[in-house]
């Protein structure tokens, strides 16, 4: 019974916040065709058809030129499948609430939308303890991906300085940065980590996420690494307001050089934990060997971070 009714929970989720256009009913067909076993609805025509419902719904055009609009955060036209797909689980992650929630990211509706999602939403807010991006904050996206999440601080009025060190994500996100004047995003091609240096990754996909384990059949590239600390330090930085961080499991490392931006600054912070077993309590030990003064929550695959 209980099975039944987390199902049940989960479809009303879909039809109400996920599924776009026809989607449910492709959805639906999928179903019934991998249940009967049938050669009619594989699964390239299933993604072909229900990111062509994502496309139809958040795809613009404005004087020739295609983009995605999340609520004015503004993302380039993706072409392959494979790149749609991925934007459709960050679309969950980064704009479901600002979207479908009215960008409330109160403790009730992040703690409803994070059992349904693949990661959780970015922001989190229990009455004092407030982790969201603010107008005029400085902003810090390590993992920047093709900037979602940057487009959607810039479009709040805060200044991004987004961390992206693979070369074709990095191309995406300069036309991201070109896409959203309303704040300032500014790439950085290069990663953070807890020293300065460089390190090789491997590249599944095409617009793919990293990692720093050799996989057959990926591209291996070099990257630039550096300190959060060093380029607080080095750009003369006079604040640092939030941090954003999904590095694939290099969140730890990422924060062992930041030690001095905790203290000085203490950010809030919005970590993904979901990467290596113990990054929650990694992470925490990390934070308050830095800053005692945190408070420290948890989601499903989230660490939120702020002092109050």
């Amino acid at each position: 019974m209980e099975k039944f009714v987390i199902k049940f929970k989960k479809l009303f989720f879909a039809l109400r916040y996920r599924w776009v256009g026809w989607e449910a009913f492709f959805v639906a067909l999928k179903v019934i065709n991998d249940a009967l076993d049938l050669p009619f609805f594989d699964d390239k025509t299933f993604k072909r058809k229900v990111n062509k419902c994502f496309n139809k719904k958040w795809l613009k055009c404005e004087k020739g030129q295609y983009f995605y609009n999340f609520n004015g955060a503004l993302l380039p036209q993706l072409i392959d499948r494979k790149d749609v797909s991925a934007l459709k689980q960050v679309y969950e992650d980064v704009f479901l609430i600002p979207c479908r929630f009215n960008d409330n990211y109160d403790k009730k509706t992040v703690e409803f939308v994070d059992f349904f999602v693949p990661e959780g939403a970015y922001g989190y807010i229990d009455g004092d303890f407030d982790v969201s991006v603010k107008t005029g904050d400085v902003v810090i996206d390590a993992g920047a991906w093709i900037g979602d999440f940057s487009a959607y601080a810039a479009q709040k009025g805060a200044t991004v300085y987004a961390f992206e060190p693979e070369k074709r994500n990095f191309e995406m996100l300069n036309k991201t940065k070109i896409l959203n004047p309303q704040g300032e995003i500014i790439p950085i091609q290069k990663g953070l980590s807890n020293f300065d240096g460089e390190t090789e990754i491997f590249i599944n996909g095409s617009l793919s996420h990293s990692t720093t384990n050799n996989l057959q059949h990926s591209e291996k590239q070099i990257i630039k690494l550096t300190t959060l600390d060093k380029f607080v330090e080095e750009n003369h930085l006079t604040k640092v307001d939030f941090i954003k961080s999904d590095i694939e499991g290099d969140e730890r490392n990422m924060l062992l050089g930041a030690r001095e931006t905790l203290k000085n600054f203490a950010p809030k912070l919005a970590l993904c934990t979901y990467h290596l077993p113990d990054d929650k309590e990694v992470m925490t030990k990390i934070i308050l060997e830095a800053n005692p003064n945190y408070t420290i929550k948890y989601m499903r695959h989230k660490l939120f971070a702020a002092v109050i």
